[in-house]
């Protein structure tokens, strides 16, 4: 009681001194509705699971266990040796890793709506450049939110820089692109001094992006 108390008195002293305050408040969710957005958000990890799980449970059926595991190895080394599959794994690995940090960056930046909601990160795939996230923007929040906040959409993503394109018709839907390497080289952005070159930032339209003819 005598917490709360003072908590009153320094919010009523806070407000006769007319400095602002935030209060953000949560929407009240059902276990299983949690349940339900915690597996959307690893559908990734779930599946590539599900899929190890099923073919060790296939392969234990018809081969020992030491000869599974030995295999397994195998198919480890294999995509760690293979440039080809070890690039396709790293990027992919990067974009699902890109679409937890930047649901982090819209949580601690504060991206979000009163009702508590953060934008919906549709899908990610990975680019020439880096990695494209398809957002979805809840109602309350707009481009320029983001817009507002790419350069620590960059360092959450341990990024150079970060682009973001609105569609052309739905501006309710965005695509946010996570600039790590050259284009022309493949290689980190980075300046002659060895020093990372942010990437210009701003916010613009893409005809083609929403079914027009591309210039």
């Amino acid at each position: 009681m005598a917490r709360r108390g003072a908590l009153v008195r320094n919010l009523g002293e806070r407000h006769q001194r007319s400095e602002p305050f935030e209060i953000l408040t949560r929407p009240q969710r059902s276990l299983p509705a949690r349940l339900v957005g915690l597996a959307i958000r690893l559908r990734a990890e779930l599946f590539v699971a599900l899929v190890a799980l099923l073919a060790w449970a296939w392969l234990s059926e018809r081969m020992p266990t030491g000869l599974i595991g030995l295999l397994a190895g195998l198919v480890l080394l294999v995509a760690g040796i293979w440039p080809t599959l070890r690039r396709y794994v790293v990027r992919r690995g990067y974009a699902v890793m890109t679409r937890h940090r930047l649901r982090a960056v819209f949580v601690e930046r504060r991206i979000m709506n009163y009702s508590g909601n953060v934008p919906v990160l549709l899908w990610s795939r990975p680019t020439p450049v880096g990695e494209r996230v398809w957002v979805l923007l809840r109602a309350g929040i707009d481009a320029g939110d983001i817009e507002h906040n790419l350069s620590h959409v960059a360092s959450t993503c341990w990024a150079s820089g970060a682009r973001l394109t609105a569609h052309r018709k739905v501006t309710a839907l965005v695509m946010l692109d996570v600039v790590r390497r050259d284009p022309l080289t493949g290689r980190p952005v980075t300046s002659p001094h060895g020093q990372a070159v942010p990437v210009p930032v701003r916010l613009h339209a893409v005809p083609e992006f929403g079914g027009g003819r591309s210039a």
